[in-house]
């Protein structure tokens, strides 16, 4: 999802749980939605969902859409053409933003924590759910964070495909993923390994000399 929008105030609009899920439905639609439409796939109240994509509307991620033939006058129709949250470049620098931009990743965070809990209740797969926490040096972890650029990037590449050229009545699942490699901070500051515990190559070394000991002795004994 980039994360330049033209203002903080705008971005924040897409912080509210119900309205990340509104987006998403309307983002993967192949047709105008109502708001009815929506509260039916969401199981929300439809006056709820009506007044967040109006909130959504407002903040310009939603729009107006032509009624298909044969509906009735009194309905409206909303779509999102533009996926994810774009705008002015360079907005992304300013603190304002960047508090929007955490506040909208709670949310989107939040519910991808649910929907694995979820599934591992239901037993639904494939899953998969990786996490962790790793001491690296910066050009190690630069270069892990190309290699899972590349591996988002094919992901989608394969969706798109597998849209494109599926056989008729393939069955599909919605998934949902994560990629993140990103510094810890306390108090504001990277978290860096205290040189103390850095290992150095000669104690590496001798280390793997006593274990070559040890094996030798315990093959004798």
């Amino acid at each position: 999802m980039p994360r330049t929008v033209p203002n903080p105030a705008t971005m924040r609009a897409v912080a509210h749980p119900l309205r990340m899920r509104i987006l998403i439905e309307l983002w993967d639609a192949d047709a105008p939605l109502r708001a009815k439409d929506l509260a039916e796939a969401l199981g929300e109240p439809a006056n709820s969902v009506s007044y967040h994509v109006r909130r959504l509307r407002d903040a310009g991620y939603v729009q107006d859409a032509e009624p298909p033939e044969g509906s009735t006058a009194r309905d409206r129709w909303y779509e999102a053409p533009v996926r994810g949250i774009q705008g002015a470049e360079g907005s992304e620098d300013s603190p304002e933003t960047a508090a929007a931009f955490g506040a909208v990743m709670r949310t989107v965070h939040t519910q991808i924590a649910e929907q694995v809990i979820t599934a591992q209740e239901k037993q639904i797969g494939p899953l998969l759910h990786v996490d962790g926490f790793v001491w690296l040096p910066q050009d190690v972890a630069a270069a892990f964070t190309r290699r899972l650029s590349e591996i988002s990037r094919e992901l989608r590449r394969a969706a798109a495909e597998a849209r494109e050229t599926a056989a008729p009545s393939t069955p599909f699942t919605r998934y949902t993923y994560a990629v993140n490699l990103v510094a810890q901070t306390r108090d504001g500051e990277p978290l860096t390994l205290p040189a103390a515990k850095v290992p150095q190559r000669d104690a590496i070394e001798d280390a793997e000399d006593i274990e070559d000991r040890d094996d030798i002795e315990g093959e004798e004994g």
